[in-house]
């Protein structure tokens, strides 16, 4: 199958620049690529939570450690505010 794809300026940059480090072709290049985002895809069904995890959005709040207890609370007075200056 013959590939036709338009690439910017920085994407352009990158493949050269992979070209000349490996050796290789653009298509060698465009190849491994290929085959190494096929494979991270496929590598198993990745739940919400594993993906939430790696991108540190798990675990990376910094807040008072009353907040879990008093959440509702809280953002019902949010709410309310926010109402409130709407009148």
């Amino acid at each position: 199958m013959r590939v036709n794809a338009r690439l910017d300026e920085a994407h352009a940059r990158k493949l050269d620049e992979l070209c000349q480090r490996t050796g290789g072709s653009r298509t060698e290049v465009l190849r491994a690529a290929i085959d190494r985002y096929y494979a991270q895809e496929a590598a198993e069904p990745r739940r919400a939570a594993d993906i939430l995890r790696q991108n540190a959005f798990i675990g990376c709040g910094d807040t008072e450690a009353e907040l879990a207890r008093d959440y509702k609370q809280r953002l019902t007075e949010s709410l309310t505010n926010k109402t409130d200056d709407h009148r």
